[in-house]
């Protein structure tokens, strides 16, 4: 991958932070918009742990909001300082808070994955800010915190390249995407998964994507049963939910609170690579994950603009890739999803909510989720690589140790 040379990372195995015993504080913290910048952090930090022993005693701490600390939870992850501050509920109140807890901290670096308020508040306390950012094409202007960063870490996709130059971003270096080793076989079980980690965020209202989840989760449910009925028993498949905060493994289903549960990141991959069919949003962690375990996917319809763009410029490169598009379940006219975000969460609201009226619309979607899994069953066993594994093969994958790299690159300059 190309990355600006003046910003590559400067092997400093032997050089200590400080003389002093006292440790010195990194804060980090992950965007709670869906499960991408959480999930690249919990990625990151066993490499970043392992670099950071040469440099003398380090605290490091968690700051973050919403779905965000119910990862930590789920993960048990070993902080010395977790801080629930909420930047979305009451920006102006989190930003004092924020900005309070790093005067008590004194840390000599923050790292936000894809935090704009988390950044704006660190460089306004004065302390260097690292920004790791999977979607650097994706944004309609760049954020001034993220140009005023020590250095922006962005993963590769479609459109880096090209912004990096059109914006002259001097402050930014590409790593491959994060993703799990890319299966070499594939024998599949007879599950489907119906994964909807990555989906939540804070522009919509916790009653909406519950309701969305409620939608998908129905009409699966509905399909595997249709596809059950339909072939021999041997055949007959479980339906598998994951989800990526309490709040939706709570309010799934109100009759089974078993009904859909949250894993750890690796469990998820394993149940991805052993089912036969894999629902998911278009989120990249998906993406990335799917096309190096997945066996056949049907991508869920888009929740916000990112999961359609980043859909539809997968299929503009020449990917084919099945997605359920919202137009197909009402006969309406297509969501533009290059308007602002607040008219195209607005628009997808309000067509998210025709679908919940419309029997017909519900019936369409159970349809396209039902013809999905009977295909993956008639399937069988391929020696071929799935779809999404041209990703990997266009722009290969990083397990976290180049991002903890490039952060370790940052301590030992500033």
């Amino acid at each position: 991958m190309q990355e600006n040379q003046h910003l590559a990372h400067h092997d400093a195995a032997t050089k200590t932070l400080s003389p002093s015993t006292s440790p010195t504080s990194i804060v980090f913290n992950a965007q709670p918009f869906g499960g991408g910048p959480g999930a690249t952090l919990t990625a990151v930090m066993p490499f970043l742990r392992s670099r950071l022993k040469s440099l003398g005693p380090i605290a490091l701490h968690y700051v973050g909001s919403s779905l965000t600390m119910d990862f930590q939870k789920l993960t048990e992850a070993k902080w010395d300082g977790i801080h629930n501050v909420d930047l979305y509920a009451d920006p102006e109140m989190g930003k004092k808070k924020l900005i309070s807890l790093l005067q008590h901290l004194k840390p000599r670096l923050v790292v936000t994955a894809m935090d704009d308020l988390v950044a704006a508040a660190a460089q306004m306390a004065g302390v260097p800010v690292v920004i790791i950012d999977l979607l650097l094409w994706f944004w309609p202007s760049i954020s001034p915190h993220w140009r005023q960063a020590e250095l922006v870490i962005a993963a590769e996709f479609y459109g880096v390249q090209e912004r990096i130059a059109s914006e002259n971003l001097t402050n930014v270096v590409t790593v491959s995407p994060l993703g799990p080793p890319a299966r070499t076989t594939r024998d599949p079980s007879a599950g489907v998964l119906l994964n909807f980690g990555g989906m939540i965020n804070p522009l919509m209202p916790k009653e909406e994507y519950i309701a969305y989840s409620r939608l998908i989760y129905n009409a699966a449910r509905r399909a595997i049963n249709l596809r059950n009925a339909a072939l021999p028993e041997s055949q007959h498949a479980k339906l598998t939910v994951l989800v990526a905060s309490l709040d939706l493994a709570q309010g799934i289903d109100p009759e089974d609170p078993d009904a859909a549960r949250m894993v750890l990141p690796d469990e998820a991959l394993k149940l991805m690579a052993s089912s036969e069919l894999t629902f998911c949003t278009a989120g990249l962690g998906n993406l990335y994950a799917a096309g190096a375990v997945a066996n056949e996917v049907l991508l869920l319809p888009p929740l916000h603009e990112g999961h359609a763009i980043q859909t539809h410029l997968i299929q503009k490169a020449g990917v084919p890739v099945d997605a359920i598009e919202w137009h197909e379940l009402t006969g309406r006219a297509p969501i533009d999803y290059y308007r602002d975000t607040p008219e195209v969460m607005g628009n997808v609201s309000k067509v998210q909510r025709q679908v919940i009226g419309n029997p017909e619309a519900q019936a369409a979607l159970v349809d396209r989720m039902l013809a999905a899994m009977l295909r993956s069953a008639s399937t069988g066993a391929s020696a071929q690589d799935p779809p999404l594994r041209t990703l990997i093969k266009e722009f290969g994958q990083d397990d976290g140790d180049a991002m903890a790299a490039q952060i370790i690159g940052v301590l030992t300059r500033i």
